[in-house]
């Protein structure tokens, strides 16, 4: 038997965080926490660098659920309004060549004593926001520290939309010490690009993030049995266009009350879960699904609601697997569904919900591109999920505890990363 005390932990430095708002972020964290308690024990701790505002992170600190997590603030992304100072700052680095980057004296004292550093995954290595220029950035900053810098639980990919950058960001990842990818599309996606030595396909930490009942009177109201969950979100809307950032979001709430509607025809109670929250309109589940809730209210033969504000990852986990039947947007609200055995229509907008699809049940039929949602698709994908319920459990019942083992086989290969005893 393997016994990890007669090693001191190593001190890990989380990267690339973003703020609890986004209870996918908060998954991946939850999630990570479990795999390192499992790999190296229960006194582990770990730094978090936390991409938002100086009040937005000392508000997550204040609230941190988990003692074991330390954040502290990175500064925002290199973006603002035309004139601004961060707008001058991207500026000079796009057309200068300069390399400015306010977040980086953020990590100075946390990368000095730091024994490795998780590149917190999600899809930042992607062009889906555009180039990822301010992780990379993070990056050769923790390795000029000689810190090894892991990519963890990410989905990566596609570049070929910039030929020019490609190579560039290929090489760049062949420099990290692994890289944890969380579906086998990225996994297949880097190895054809030559990626190959450094590359570890696991699962997303969010797997085996635990569900945590919400106390009494928390939720707001009895939540209603047999239920169809359903997640929505602004910014999916957004790749929705032929072209990515085409978006008129008046449609999209019109096309979200449709969606709703015609899911009423089922004749199943339906549960509105938002999954993230922000300060910018356009990026909060909660002002969307507020307002379909308030549009079809009274006006379909099924009781709607929609779930408060302030419930945290764990507890939003929990009521999911409450559902009958679950379809989400926000990746981490199907993960959670998926990994509590709820059957789970998937809105895709990007690779990693191909992927995690593919990998979980063999095919996308339980998957529909945001560019080509309809209301009839969307409520058909439903009745398939409900009338093959049984079998879709039980499938999930025997596919999810492989991918959660997976999971935590990342652990042993960081321990060995980090200078830990070789597994």
């Amino acid at each position: 038997m393997i016994t990890h005390q007669t090693n001191p932990a190593p001190r890990i430095l989380l990267t690339g965080v973003g703020p609890y708002r986004n209870r996918g972020c908060e998954a991946i964290v939850r999630g990570t926490m479990e795999i390192l308690r499992h790999e190296f024990g229960p006194e582990i701790n770990v730094r978090a660098g936390v991409i938002g505002s100086r009040a937005t992170v000392a508000a997550q600190i204040a609230s941190e659920i988990d003692p074991a997590v330390n954040s502290f603030a990175l500064s925002n992304k290199l973006e603002g309004a035309r004139w601004s100072p961060g707008w001058f700052i991207q500026k000079a680095n796009q057309h200068l060549g300069t390399a400015f980057y306010p977040h980086l004296k953020d990590l100075k004292e946390p990368a000095k004593s730091a024994t490795v550093a998780l590149e917190v995954g999600g899809d930042h290595y992607s062009l889906d926001y555009g180039k990822p220029i301010y992780y990379l950035a993070m990056d050769r900053f923790l390795q000029k520290y000689g810190v090894p810098v892991v990519l963890w639980g990410a989905s990566v990919g596609p570049f070929d939309a910039d030929p020019a950058f490609a190579p560039h960001m290929f090489n760049h990842l062949r420099s990290l010490s692994a890289i944890f990818v969380r579906e086998s599309d990225s996994y297949n996606y880097l190895r054809a690009n030559g990626v190959v030595e450094n590359v570890h396909l696991i699962a997303d930490p969010a797997f085996v993030m635990k569900p945590v009942e919400p106390p009494l009177g928390k939720i707001g109201f009895a939540l209603p049995e047999g239920a169809i969950g359903i997640n929505l979100s602004q910014m999916v809307a957004f790749y929705r266009g032929q072209r990515p950032g085409d978006v008129d979001l008046k449609e999209w709430l019109g096309c979200c009350v449709g969606l709703v509607k015609s899911a009423a025809t089922l004749k199943r109670p339906i549960l509105l879960i938002p999954h993230v929250g922000s300060s910018e309109p356009d990026n909060s589940d909660f002002g969307l699904l507020n307002s379909v809730c308030q549009a079809v209210s009274g006006n379909v033969p099924v009781q709607v609601q929609v779930l408060p504000d302030g419930l945290n990852a764990a507890e939003l986990k929990w009521i999911i697997a409450r559902c009958a039947v679950f379809a989400g947007a926000r990746t981490h609200s199907t993960i959670a569904a998926l990994s509590s055995h709820v059957p789970t229509l998937s809105i895709a907008y990007s690779l990693k919900a191909k992927g995690i699809n593919r990998d979980i049940y063999g095919h996308l039929e339980h998957c529909i591109h945001v560019s080509n949602l309809t209301s009839g698709n969307f409520t058909e994908g439903l009745r398939v999920l409900l009338d093959n319920e049984v079998a879709i459990r039980n499938q999930l019942q025997s596919r999810i505890p492989e991918l959660q083992f997976a999971a935590f086989k990342a652990g042993a290969i960081l321990r060995k990363i980090s200078g830990g005893t070789p597994i």
